[in-house]
């Protein structure tokens, strides 16, 4: 007995979204009358030419699931339509489709139409070979496709996802009737200034608001907007000035991915604003003054000739992703929790509002460039009274460490700290003793914690890493305890020093060591 297609049509439709490809679908559809019925009234129509063999195939599934869901009469609740256009006639299509469902209205509308006159080759996802590019002269001549005006009478729209098209030819002449909507993102579409600021003023109800390579514009202005919380603006051209006035924006992202320089900011009235994110360089030494409020900072920027100067009395969380060398970096960052400074170009900082550090806890991402002059500079930063007192450092290099060895001779104190926590992203090798031995030349922790994602690395008594660490017991009263950094009595030592998940992750080794009073002892993980 098929129980599921007795279910209410809405929680059917549900268990269909879970469905991968657009063959999953039709197979379905052909089970019975019924679940014809259901595949049909089914409000996810997303087109993708990756699910297709071609181009040919990708345009009738489109044509006839369309036609077929328009038939129900009833409002899309998504719209998704991926594509390389080659062909003036595919314009055509595009048109027919968009205004079909337009006409029944849509709530969530994404369109990605690549245009094969903005590149140079075909694009390496397409379905078109080098080829067929080469001999197909429309291919290359092909014009923008620019969307249909009935686009600005869909009132129930919420979401509008924009790439490669034009605007509708009316937008600055019909008012827009989108009573609902509240996110909008353009990518790689021709927009000037009056347009952004008709677009925010025509959508009271717009909360996120994103413009991603975008060619025309100079200045992105909003004015006494009550609902936008979330600004994302990234530009490959010069822009002259950021001016937002917005009491409830709390998230600025700002990419200078042309690296033109920064553009003049006014967000000052923007109370709320706590999350900024800015790419570019250079880097003025003002640049917190534009956001008084500022408690998540995440910086993308390169080495111009100067030292970097942060100060922020409200300022919580920062995470610098730069070739600063960090003996160039001074902090004036009173309420500062967690500092994270990456070599790492694919570390982006993402989430870092959420982490519980209660202590000021500096983390660093490692890359090839770890050597002896690193570790002095990091010796030196940290003797700048920023007030440090633990200190994660991510190995994310398999290169040999032998240089660390010079450490030794390094005439620098240990610094005090109260935990370091060591991570190895590569597998076991002698070069881990190594980082091991380095770190504890520079630094002088109450407790180390060494966390692997590889199972091949042991940490047993008799390895050379508890050796190593057996050597830095202190004479006297001082020893070293082994324990789970998992266990009740670790948790209590690290409270406020570190981010413990709640059970140990899938094929990690973690142990964790505790000078403390008393004899050895230990409880291997």
């Amino acid at each position: 007995m098929d129980r599921i297609s007795q279910l209410p049509d809405f929680i059917v439709h549900h268990i269909l979204s879970f469905l991968k490809t657009p063959k999953d679908l039709v197979r379905t559809s052909v089970l019975s009358k019924t679940w014809l019925h259901l595949t049909a009234s089914f409000p996810i129509l997303d087109f993708s030419i990756s699910d297709f063999s071609s181009g040919e195939s990708f345009f009738n599934y489109v044509e006839y699931t369309t036609s077929r869901f328009c038939h129900q009469n009833l409002p899309a609740h998504r719209l998704q339509l991926v594509k390389f256009l080659r062909d003036p006639a595919d314009l055509d299509i595009v048109d027919r489709c968009l205004e079909r469902v337009f006409r029944n209205g849509v709530k969530e509308l994404v369109i990605y139409l690549h245009n094969y006159s903005d590149y140079s080759e075909p694009p390496s996802d397409s379905e078109e070979s080098a080829s067929d590019y080469e001999e197909s002269p429309s291919a290359t001549a092909m014009p923008r496709y620019r969307l249909p005006n009935t686009l600005l009478s869909v009132s129930v729209l919420t979401s509008l996802t924009i790439f490669g098209c034009d605007l509708p030819s009316s937008f600055m002449v019909d008012a827009l009737k989108f009573k609902s909507f509240t996110r909008l993102k353009l990518e790689n579409i021709h927009i000037d200034d009056e347009m952004i600021t008709y677009l925010a003023a025509s959508c009271p109800l717009l909360q996120v608001f994103e413009i991603r390579s975008c060619p025309g514009f100079k200045r992105f202005c909003v004015h006494g907007h009550q609902s936008l919380q979330e600004v994302d603006i990234s530009f490959d051209a010069p822009v002259e000035r950021i001016d937002i006035e917005a009491p409830n924006l709390f998230e600025l992202s700002v990419a200078d991915e042309g690296e033109t320089g920064q553009p003049q900011m006014n967000l000052a009235s923007c109370e709320k604003l706590t999350s900024v994110s800015y790419e570019g360089c250079p880097l003025p030494n003002d640049f917190l003054s534009n956001f008084p409020f500022v408690e998540n900072l995440v910086l993308f920027t390169g080495y111009n000739g100067n030292n970097l100067k942060l100060s922020s009395n409200s300022l919580r969380t920062l995470v610098l992703n730069s070739d600063f060398d960090l003996e160039e970096t001074e902090l004036s960052t009173p309420s500062l929790g967690l500092f994270i400074y990456s070599c790492n170009e694919h570390y982006s900082g993402l989430g870092i509002s959420h982490l519980p550090h209660l202590e000021l806890c500096m983390r660093c991402y490692l890359d090839d460039s770890i050597d002896t002059l690193w570790f002095q500079k990091l010796r030196l930063f940290l003797d700048k009274e920023n007030g440090f007192k633990a200190l994660n450092l991510y190995l994310c290099t398999d290169q040999k460490l032998i240089v660390l060895e010079k450490l030794k001779t390094v005439e620098l104190p240990p610094y005090e700290l109260k935990h370091i926590e060591l991570h190895f992203e590569h597998e076991a090798s002698s070069g881990h003793a190594t980082f091991v031995d380095a770190v504890l030349c520079c630094f002088c922790p109450r407790s180390l914690t060494l966390r692997s994602s590889f199972p091949l690395i042991t940490f047993e008594e008799q390895s050379p890493l508890v050796k190593l660490l057996e050597q830095e017991e202190f004479q006297g009263q001082t020893s070293i305890q082994i324990v789970s950094p998992y266990s009740t009595k670790a948790q209590k030592q690290f409270k406020g020093l570190m981010s413990l998940p709640r059970s140990l992750p899938r094929q990690e080794k973690a142990i964790s060591f505790i000078k403390e009073e008393g004899k050895f002892f230990n409880e291997l993980l």
